[in-house]
């Protein structure tokens, strides 16, 4: 059976939406257009390529058999597409170009920002995007192509989803406490009596912190209250409701102003490291090399 060669990109993407927010209604608000509108762009493609791509399961669609295998074509010719266009752009030595970061939102909001402003003004021609993933969405944007490369803070690199990378650097977690009301220092075994402010339960950010403790040898400690922003977590801390384990870059601006305080951990300095990660079989542009080099030489120092 041959494929209709007229099939567009467009119609690709609002196909992958569909499957990606598990329906025609949340694909057509996700796209900011009508139902209808994404219902023709379906049958349009059906028809091109004459397979029905959905079946009805109650109130679900379904992809069918062929719909798995359309869909798994659609993503790889997507991100192959925003792959060249980008590669294209950045065949002039290292100097324009477009790069897509993904990254977290201690990343995204604390470290790499002055880093990616330098770029970007000494090298005015290109195009940079840095797009802040929940933590374990960093990786698939890096391995459907929809990001070039990744920063994240992480225990390791998931390096058998065919991911590549290099260690860059290291982030201090901070333990933080209202000033005036907080030890300048504590011991472990005075750690785990403190309150704490934290990020939600299940949230891999709150992983990191439990495993971290786990570390320490504190496996059951009271946390009084949850947010899942840096800043509701650093206000929680400054009103007094608790102790905090921050990430260094998000809380150096407090520190240094004195609206918060660093409580030093006796014989303990919990720490993660920091990667550049990109895709195995990628071949990355000048610009994007440019950029990891920069990225990894200011992470370093």
């Amino acid at each position: 059976m041959a494929i209709d060669n007229r099939v567009s990109l467009h119609k690709l993407e609002v196909f992958c939406a569909v499957v990606e927010q598990a329906g025609v209604g949340r694909a057509a608000a996700h796209l900011y257009v009508s139902q209808p509108v994404v219902s023709g762009h379906i049958r349009s493609l059906e028809e091109r390529l004459g397979v029905a791509l959905f079946h009805r399961v109650g109130q679900r669609l379904e992809l069918t058999d062929a719909g798995h295998a359309a869909y798994r074509w659609s993503r790889d010719t997507l991100r192959r597409s925003n792959e060249l266009e980008r590669e294209l752009t950045g065949l002039t030595g290292g100097t324009t170009g477009a790069a897509a970061i993904a990254t977290s939102m201690t990343v995204g909001s604390y470290l790499l920002p002055p880093i990616l402003t330098d770029f970007a003004l000494s090298h005015p021609d290109a195009r940079i995007a840095a797009h802040v993933f929940d933590p374990n969405q960093i990786w698939e944007a890096v391995t459907s192509g929809l990001c070039d490369l990744a920063v994240p803070i992480a225990p390791r690199i998931p390096y058998g989803r065919g991911l590549t990378g290099e260690l860059v650097g290291h982030q201090d977690l901070v333990l933080t406490g209202a000033p005036d009301v907080a030890d300048d220092c504590v011991s472990v075994s005075e750690l785990s009596r403190l309150p704490f402010v934290s990020t939600p339960r299940g949230s891999i950010r709150r992983d990191i912190e439990d495993m971290e403790l786990a570390q320490l040898g504190i496996t059951d400690r009271e946390v009084v209250i949850e947010f899942g922003h840096p800043e509701a977590i650093k206000h929680a801390v400054r009103a007094g409701l608790g102790v905090a384990l921050l990430f260094r870059a998000s809380v150096a601006a407090d520190l240094a102003a004195g609206s918060l305080q660093e409580i030093q951990i006796a014989d303990a300095r919990p720490r993660l490291p920091v990667f550049v990660v990109w895709r195995t079989d990628k071949r990355l542009s000048p610009l994007q090399r440019t950029l990891i080099t920069v990225i990894r030489d200011e992470l370093a120092s």
